[in-house]
């Protein structure tokens, strides 16, 4: 009887789109209750309304508090029967690995620092502006936000050597500039910290304008500063484009490798393809992506007819590809 109803909990709280209709209520009703929160935050930072209405906001608060802390140990709870998800199938390992998951730690810091103010005093500011991050569990419920976070830990290391390479180009930079700009900008440069806040505002072209090299040294720096950093910051946005194409690639391929297996038989009935059209929304891959794969899996496993023909009366033998 657990065990029936943990496997139903994991099912609604699963977030690939699916025909249940409980599972998309809940989703929708999360959706709009981590809004509501958004908005009362907002609304609660201007103090004629938080005067007026003290007593909706602290009811909000309280039902939400309990929404998610609820949801979150559910999903804990739960994950152990996703079936999207079988690196999490192992009852104290599988868990313990969810709730390092950069979704659940969301989920968790959602909730976390009210719970912890009963115990330890927190300033209420901190508190008000901690109910924000509750605007980052909408990322469960996007598909292109989903796609970056895999991106981002496939490409994580051609990024961060992209990004160490920006690091020590600025330090250099900085440091140059502070010694051939200390003597005549004393107040300006006044250190090297100083100097690389002149250099991160150039190399993203972005130019406040406060701290401005006036030497010839130091304009020189500047212009090769800013000639390097236009391709250096773009260089990340090269690797992200390419980790997007080949993310959706493999995507795709994993989803044609499931429709062959389910093609095993010559057939595919009503409820592999459901499950399959599931998979693929799992995916984060459209529904004309998916419709296409099945077109063309079924197209591949149709058996291919071929005209053979006798090599002693040159007569057609009618056999397909198959030898039937």
């Amino acid at each position: 009887m657990l065990q029936r109803i943990r496997v139903r909990t994991a099912q609604i709280l699963d977030v690939p789109e699916s025909q249940d209709m409980v599972s998309r209520g809940f989703d929708i009703f999360i959706i709009l209750l981590i809004l509501v929160n958004v908005v009362a935050v907002i609304l609660e930072s201007v103090a004629s309304l938080r005067l007026r209405w003290i007593g909706v906001f602290a009811l909000l608060e309280q039902i939400s508090l309990i929404v998610f802390s609820l949801e979150y140990l559910l999903r804990v709870w739960s994950i152990v029967d996703n079936r999207w998800r079988a690196e999490y199938r192992h009852p104290l390992w599988g868990r313990l690995r969810f709730m390092c998951s950069p979704l659940a730690l969301i989920d968790l810091l959602a909730v976390l620092p009210f719970w912890l103010s009963m115990f330890i005093p927190l300033d209420l500011r901190f508190l008000r502006v901690a109910r924000l991050l509750r605007v980052l569990k909408l990322t469960r419920y996007s598909a292109a936000t989903n796609l970056l976070f895999e991106v981002l830990r496939d490409e994580a290391r051609v990024i961060g050597a992209a990004m160490f390479s920006l690091f020590l180009m600025l330090v250099l930079t900085a440091s140059a500039t502070y010694l051939a700009e200390h003597e005549a900008q004393p107040e300006t440069f006044a250190n090297i910290p100083q100097a690389m806040w002149w250099a991160i505002i150039t190399v993203t072209t972005v130019g406040y304008g406060d701290i401005v090299p006036i030497t010839p040294v130091g304009k020189l720096l500047g212009s090769i500063l800013g000639l390097i950093g236009v391709g250096m910051v773009a260089l990340p946005a090269g690797i992200l484009a390419s980790g997007f194409s080949d993310v959706i690639n493999r995507r795709r391929n994993n989803l044609r490798r499931e429709m062959s297996r389910a093609m095993a038989d010559g057939q595919v009935d009503a409820e592999e393809r459901r499950i399959l059209e599931e998979r693929g929304h799992s995916l984060s891959l459209s529904e004309c992506e998916v419709a296409e794969i099945l077109a063309e899996q079924h197209h591949h496993a149709s058996p291919v007819r071929e005209h053979v023909v006798c090599p002693h009366c040159g007569k057609s033998l009618g056999r397909d590809a198959s030898g039937h």
